[in-house]
């Protein structure tokens, strides 16, 4: 059986984005690099809302064009080859430019998916996909990067009710924090979730 797991950049005070959907606050470093080469070894799916996939066309495509060894050009070429699923309730088909791209008609449609064979699946964004896998209570692994950085308004990364279990931290030298839980050994979402 395969995880689902999410990685995903937060500020201090819990927000995914500013209410603009922008991230200028997200400190990326060599760290966060090695953090993201280790999920392109133990992940051979990505899972992506509409909004995140559309968003996403627009660059990591063309980004996979790079025949560098960057670690950007790295891991466009990754995004580029793996197997990629879209919740989408919208969307018909997948955009040709990207291969290797299937569309979920809702988040339900992964639990087929988490029973095959293969390495986890690893939620990207956004925000909304988030939240309606964790409402489902689907998520297995959350790997959340707490930013040193505070924004007086913007989009709450999860705004649904979790228990979860710690089960590791690690620190960057840029002082973003790399909380990873694991659901709840009870398995329940938290009254009034």
């Amino acid at each position: 059986m395969r995880n689902l797991i999410v990685s995903m950049q937060q500020t201090l005070n819990g927000f995914g984005t500013d209410p603009g959907d922008r991230m200028e606050w997200v400190r990326i470093s060599a760290q966060t690099w090695e953090f993201t080469h280790w999920i392109h070894q133990t992940c051979d799916a990505v899972v992506l809302g509409r909004k995140m996939y559309e968003d996403f066309l627009g660059f990591w495509p063309e980004a996979a064009e790079d025949a560098s060894d960057t670690d950007l050009a790295r891991h466009a070429r990754w995004f580029r080859d793996v197997q990629k699923y879209v919740v989408s309730s919208t969307l018909a088909e997948a955009d040709p430019a990207w291969p290797r791209t299937e569309i979920l008609g809702g988040v339900e449609q992964i639990k087929p998916i988490k029973e095959q064979d293969g390495k986890n699946l690893v939620i990207f964004g956004g925000i909304d996909v988030l939240n309606s896998f964790a409402e489902a209570d689907l998520i297995d692994d959350y790997h959340l990067h707490v930013n040193p950085s505070t924004i007086p308004a913007g989009r709450p990364l999860i705004h649904t009710g979790v228990d979860l279990d710690l089960a590791a931290v690690q620190t960057h030298k840029t002082g973003t924090v790399v909380l990873h839980y694991t659901r709840s050994r009870n398995g329940e979402a938290r009254p009034g979730s």
